[in-house]
């Protein structure tokens, strides 16, 4: 089910190599963590970015505004150390979900 609005939706045709694909494993586990942490996946991925030292950017594709507060209030998000270990484990199980392309 995908939301009015989502890139899906307006961008036919958009990503449709990576549905079905390991890319979206990965997409999932990390949506389900950040339902775990009470945070949604932005926040959960921003949070990360925003918090690590060897991250020097972030790069954020917000199309409203309501996407743009929360994109920057993540900033103002600590994960705890269980989430960000949850992050590292899944990163581990899925650290290249291209392969599968033979990419």
């Amino acid at each position: 089910q995908i939301p009015e609005g989502a890139r899906l939706k307006l961008f036919p045709g958009f990503m449709n190599r990576y549905l079905g694909s390991l890319n979206e494993a990965a997409v999932n586990a990390y949506g389900d963590l950040a339902k775990e942490a009470g945070v949604t996946p932005a926040e959960l991925a921003l949070s990360w970015c925003y918090h690590r030292e060897h991250v020097a950017s972030t790069i954020i594709g917000a199309t409203t505004i309501e996407q743009l507060k929360e994109n920057i209030g993540a900033y103002d998000i600590k994960l705890d150390d269980s989430t960000l270990e949850k992050v590292d484990l899944i990163y581990k199980k899925y650290t290249d979900p291209t392969k599968a392309y033979g990419a």
